[in-house]
């Protein structure tokens, strides 16, 4: 085989110069004369320059080949410890935690820093976090970037900062939780509550927006979520402030503040990044269906007033009420809809709620989490009354 070759195609491929497709054929017809145990070894080989993962479909014809590869004598320990590690990996996202372990225990006398890295992050996962130290007691006589990050995340989770890992799926959580007590670790599982039978989108009416300005009595409330699309996408944070007579109240019994456990999603590094709301944080968070009652409880009959509400929360809140089976009627006031109304007086450079708050002069103590954009968008609301009220005045 022509190795130099094989090489220069993984290179091309991990720097996105070839598709996937291109990739797998030339590598195909490169490897498909070796006999076996070589085919299968510069197949999965190729996968593995820049991490010690397989691809999701390639993980079956990994385990199914991974024996022959570890027993031939034509390979070196490096290469054959990859593979191990590459078949850890593969069965501990299978969850199948027992054959992980296996894998595990054969590379412990391993040297190379990146299986030890590897480990160390597999034993932080299982709970086994003495093991995990001492590894990382060694690969921080060398340290790199990769070393330091993991540790870091490593010692978040040893001092109860961020939450250790669980399965998402339930079933799997089970699976993970009865490992574990093959360790003698005991694993607590998140409480699931029962969905409530879920309402038709068909029957539940649709958001209504009112223009008048002008009344003080009202609840601004704000959501964070784990992308754009209401469809699909997941509430994470609820937070509502209690105005009453234009006056806003930072007191307990005028806040709803809460986080909720996404719906069927995760939170990505991208929302992770904007917020600061991790899955950690709102792994034990109440279901949907359990807080959005709350909710409208805290609301009552008053107005909803939210900024671009009307495109965006408004519909977030539509399906959380038809997953929690229950209709609300209130009527929605969009803040932004008020501003493009006033824009000729306000000479706003753009409409984002951060960039023309600070414009009033308005300091948004915590931007991007819900509580703190709900009481901006309050006191947003109530200084474009007073400007309003001052211009009509002047005329």
């Amino acid at each position: 085989m022509n190795e130099a070759r094989y090489y220069l195609l993984i290179e091309k491929y991990n720097n996105k110069l070839i598709d996937r497709d291109t990739f797998e054929t030339e590598i195909k017809n490169m490897v498909d004369y070796l006999d076996t145990p070589l085919k299968e070894f510069y197949s999965l080989f190729c996968y593995l320059q820049n991490n010690l993962y397989v691809p999701k479909d390639k993980r079956k014809y990994l385990i199914e080949n991974v024996e022959k590869i570890i027993k031939n004598d034509f390979f070196n320990e490096k290469q054959k410890n990859i593979i191990k590690c590459a078949t850890m990996n593969a069965y501990f996202s299978n969850y199948d935690y027992e054959l992980a372990d296996r894998y595990a225990r054969s590379l412990e006398d391993c040297n190379d820093s990146n299986i030890m890295l590897e480990l160390a992050n597999y034993y932080t996962r299982t709970r086994r976090y003495n093991i995990s130290k001492k590894i990382y007691d060694k690969l921080l006589k060398n340290p790199t970037d990769d070393i330091v990050s993991n540790y870091k995340t490593y010692q978040m989770i040893v001092k109860g900062e961020r939450k250790p890992y669980l399965p998402n799926a339930k079933e799997n959580q089970i699976k993970f939780v009865s490992f574990m007590k093959t360790l003698n670790i005991d694993v607590k599982l998140r409480k699931h509550t029962t969905q409530p039978d879920k309402i038709d989108i068909k029957d539940y009416p649709n958001p209504v927006e009112i223009l008048e300005t002008g009344f003080k009595d009202f609840v601004a409330f704000d959501i964070e979520t784990t992308g754009l699309d209401a469809s699909k996408d997941a509430i994470i944070e609820i937070g509502a402030i209690k105005v009453v007579d234009g006056k806003i109240v930072n007191s307990k019994n005028f806040i709803f503040q809460e986080f909720v456990h996404p719906y069927k999603k995760k939170i990505s590094k991208k929302i992770e990044d904007l917020t600061g709301i991790t899955n950690e944080m709102v792994f034990e968070a109440r279901d949907i269906w359990d807080v959005f009652p709350d909710f409208a409880s805290f609301v009552g009959d008053n107005i909803l007033l939210g900024y671009n509400c009307m495109a965006f929360d408004s519909k977030f809140l539509k399906r959380a009420g038809r997953l929690s089976n229950l209709i609300i009627t209130n009527s929605y006031f969009d803040v932004m809809h008020y501003v493009i109304r006033l824009k000729s007086k306000l000479n706003y450079e753009n409409r984002k709620l951060n960039t023309l708050s600070k414009q009033l002069e308005i300091t948004n103590e915590n931007a991007h989490r819900a509580l703190s954009d709900a009481i901006t968008t309050a006191k947003v609301y109530l200084k474009l009354l007073e400007l309003e009220k001052e211009v009509c005045y002047n005329h």
